[in-house]
């Protein structure tokens, strides 16, 4: 005796077949099966309810897909994006990057009610700011979490907050510091200024913190860009550091430097951050070390990278087990 439902399955599998396949429309199929159109839908429901449909999505988004959600469940983030990059390492996936982190800021920027954000400095930061669409909030508030000046006077030309509030009409509050002090008293003389002390308050009302990942080596930013010396930057690589969130130098483990030359960042400091949005904004795999090790200091609750970064991290992890 023929069992029925053996017959079905079978005939769910030529319809699954056909159509995943053959790449036959419902009513193709309909018509080869000798079945109805509801028919096949029933058939193709039966089919994947049965295990007989194992998708398989042959793209380069599918593997940045995976990478996201293993560094996501790994390190407890509310969510991880992981934008493709391209074949050799360099800036071709920067755009890529920028465009993936505009869209997690404009989910922010679009709301009508008021809110605050906060913005670090970098490459990636000014380039997410520069791939958002114009909007009128003016009713929005951003503050900048890094001095926005070297030692020499020089301007951040990476800071984001003056493009983001051009391109929203909304307020901007910057920090007038450099990122690191000359002496303990001087970062002291500055943060007990009136000025520094309002913009602190605004920052403590943020929603959220979308910051850049600096790596500490030979070419590093704060080196390369003169917010720090040869010097300085020797002390922070003897003392351990790989990499910086907000100026603030941290080991492979995550957790902060202690040296001279951290005592005089005058960042706000990242304990204020615990009950925020942290969203750090950073790829490359020469970022892959710094990226991890704010992953592994639990600063982070967000992060949006590419795939030569995540695939660093992914592996780095599953090496250290």
């Amino acid at each position: 005796m023929v069992d029925k439902f053996e017959v079905k399955l079978d005939q769910a599998a030529r319809a699954a077949w056909l159509s995943y396949v053959g790449g036959r429309t419902q009513d193709e199929i309909a018509a080869q099966l000798g079945v109805s159109r509801p028919g096949v839908q029933r058939l193709l429901a039966l089919a994947r309810q049965e295990g007989l449909v194992k998708v398989h999505v042959d793209h380069p988004i599918a593997h940045c897909m995976a990478l996201a959600e293993a560094i996501r469940d790994r390190f407890g983030l509310a969510f991880c994006d992981v934008a493709p990059a391209d074949a050799e390492p360099g800036d071709g996936g920067a755009r890529y990057l920028a465009v993936a982190a505009a869209e997690r800021l404009a989910r922010y920027i679009d709301r009508s009610e008021p809110l605050t954000l906060s913005l670090g400095t970098g490459r990636s930061v000014r380039a997410t700011v520069e791939a958002l669409s114009r909007i009128d909030r003016p009713q929005h508030r951003f503050v900048s979490l890094v001095g926005n000046v070297a030692r020499d006077g020089s301007a951040n030309r990476y800071d984001g907050v003056m493009i983001l509030a051009d391109k929203t009409g909304g307020e901007r509050f910057l920090l007038p510091a450099p990122v690191v002090a000359g002496s303990v008293s001087e970062k002291e003389a500055l943060r007990e200024q009136t000025l520094f002390k309002a913009i602190t308050e605004v920052a403590r009302q943020a929603e959220a913190a979308f910051v850049g990942v600096g790596r500490i080596d030979r070419r590093a930013t704060l080196f390369q860009d003169h917010f720090i010396s040869e010097a300085e930057l020797d002390e922070l690589i003897s003392g351990g550091a790989v990499g910086e969130l907000l100026g603030w130098p941290m080991n492979a483990r995550g957790e902060l430097v202690d040296c001279s030359t951290s005592r005089r960042v005058t960042s706000l400091p990242l304990e204020m951050f615990r009950e925020q949005t942290l969203v750090a904004l950073a790829g490359g795999r020469d970022k892959g070390p710094a990226i991890l090790a704010a992953l592994r200091g639990g600063w982070l609750k967000g992060l949006v990278t590419d795939e030569h970064a995540a695939r660093y991290i992914v592996e780095s992890e599953m090496a250290s087990r």
